[in-house]
């Protein structure tokens, strides 16, 4: 843990260098018959001006050359995926920072559990989320524009909350639909529980529940305080194909709830590969969302959801910023050299 902090601290001053600008454009893809509606986040050698994207009226907007051609050379990929509810803009902030160090970054809409269409019974389908992790690295190594600009041996997964949950499923990590069934039963009112409880979890299939979802072709995976943590297999974590970074919040809700989702505890499930974790001081789960506009907690009062965004702006830009430093260390391995300014 003190080398992993050593080079946490290396790595503070290339969280604020930006060797690469940001571009974004917006990409469909399927997983079958699910749509992927993407927004990849890319480096470009492009010149200009970078306008606002991805901005709605709750959560702000990054600044990116939209649909700027992709710079040439082979970079890492990364697959994020959202929780639910959440969309493909949700870790815009990481997806930034980690494309202005030389990455290619995708976040596709998770159909049935994105915004606006977050169905409690279609998201509890929890492998679908994981089948489209590896169902937008097929389609990536197979696009004419990214394929020669993608190193295949440098491909990552990243996730928040259920998003993280998936992010652990892609390298291995199994839970068992019993145990979800009856830790509902037990505690209904869970965070992992709540927005399921009206769903009749016995028509689920076990066996899609329960099964692997390995992506052997994933060489590390990033999970912003995951869901499900008392469900996951502890013979699975130990077991999983690449080194797991656990970035876990302090408490669930902001405020003085000391409660967490008790990410942390997957660590002491390390076996074949690594698993890292540290807990961000002060920060709650949904400060791994975008920063809050000044409309923001008057549009989400009126919903019941104003915790969303109860953390002060200057928080929730520290744990972003914590985050990336973090992330940054953890990949350093598999970032391309630098490339100086561009």
């Amino acid at each position: 843990m003190k080398k992993f902090w050593i080079l946490c601290l290396l790595f503070s001053s290339v969280a604020t260098a930006a060797p690469w600008q940001v571009a974004s454009r917006l990409q469909t893809f399927y997983n079958g018959d699910r749509p992927l509606v993407s927004r990849i986040y890319y480096p470009t050698s492009a010149q200009g001006q970078p306008q606002q994207v991805v901005g709605r009226p709750v959560f702000a907007g990054i600044s990116a050359l939209p649909d700027a051609p992709p710079a040439n050379g082979h970079f890492p990929l990364l697959i994020i995926s959202h929780g639910s509810g959440g969309n493909n803009s949700s870790q815009a902030w990481l997806a930034s920072a980690l494309a202005q160090q030389g990455m290619i970054v995708i976040a596709a809409n998770h159909p049935g559990s994105t915004s606006g269409d977050s169905i409690p019974a279609k998201s509890l389908e929890l492998w679908q989320q994981t089948r489209d992790i590896s169902a937008l690295i097929d389609a990536m190594l197979k696009d004419t524009t990214w394929q020669p600009r993608i190193n295949p041996q440098a491909i990552g997964v990243a996730g928040h909350s259920k998003g993280g949950y998936s992010a652990i499923s892609a390298i291995g990590g199994q839970v068992a639909l019993k145990d979800f069934i009856a830790g509902c039963q037990r505690q209904p009112r869970s965070p992992n529980c709540l927005f399921y409880n009206g769903v009749n979890k016995e028509t689920l299939s076990a066996s899609a529940f329960d099964a692997n979802y390995t992506d052997a072709r994933i060489r590390f995976a990033i999970a912003l305080d995951p869901g499900m943590v008392p469900y996951l297999q502890p013979a699975s974590l130990r077991k999983i194909s690449a080194p797991l970074l656990i970035i876990a919040a302090q408490r669930f809700m902001p405020g003085n709830d000391p409660a967490s989702l008790g990410a942390e505890s997957l660590a002491t499930y390390s076996g074949q590969q690594p698993i890292k974790a540290i807990v961000l001081p002060g920060s709650n789960h949904f400060d791994f969302l975008q920063l809050c506009t000044p409309a923001a907690t008057e549009i989400l009062a009126e919903e019941g959801e104003a915790f969303i965004c109860g953390s002060a702006p200057a928080e929730r830009e520290r744990a972003h910023q914590q985050a990336i430093v973090a992330v940054l260390a953890f990949i350093q391995p598999w970032l391309p050299a630098p490339a100086g300014n561009q």
